[in-house]
């Protein structure tokens, strides 16, 4: 068995701290990105639709369900593409859109039991995978990644609605 710190040797890592760390980060989204695939596939599903359900089953949790806008925004799709996802996630019975209750002309995305169970794999099979790393650590340790990791994606989300990466600069 492979196991995933056997990969983290093969790749050269250069010694400057940020780009290993850039590295790390790169070597993070693409695992967690493969692990969302197989979610898919086994769900019989596109990754793109996956990817949507934990954002709205996060955003429902947070007490503010998503609208289709700002899930487009924050998946980095068009509006039509967002339309086409939303639509085939009702279809199939993962999701459901519901009037905003301040504003009935608004939508709002809410996960059915459906949408939640696939949701839920994604994020028990990559919690599974991490609990061996993490519970290695002690608490202190653990507040640190937490927030490391609470900021890591903080940042990486506003740059993703920068005008930078919109190509506006």
């Amino acid at each position: 068995m492979v196991h995933a710190h056997d990969h983290a040797t093969v790749l050269p890592v250069r010694a400057d701290g940020v780009a290993a760390l850039g590295t790390r980060v790169h070597l993070l989204g693409a695992g967690v990105e493969r692990v969302v695939e197989v979610i898919a596939r086994r769900q019989r599903m596109r990754s793109t639709e996956v990817h949507a359900l934990v954002m709205i089953a996060a955003a429902e949790s947070g007490g503010v369900p998503a609208t289709p806008g700002e899930l487009a925004q924050t998946l980095r799709l068009t509006t039509g593409a967002i339309t086409g996802i939303v639509d085939r996630l009702v279809r199939s019975g993962h999701v459901r859109r519901d009037p905003d209750r301040a504003d009935r002309r608004r939508i709002r995305l809410g996960c059915r039991e459906a949408g939640r169970a696939v949701a839920a794999e994604l994020l028990d099979t990559l919690g599974h995978r991490a609990s061996g790393v993490v519970d290695a650590l002690s608490a202190d340790e653990l507040a640190v990644v937490d927030r490391v990791l609470g900021e890591l994606a903080t940042a990486l989300t506003a740059y993703l609605l920068s005008p930078e990466a919109r190509g506006e600069s």
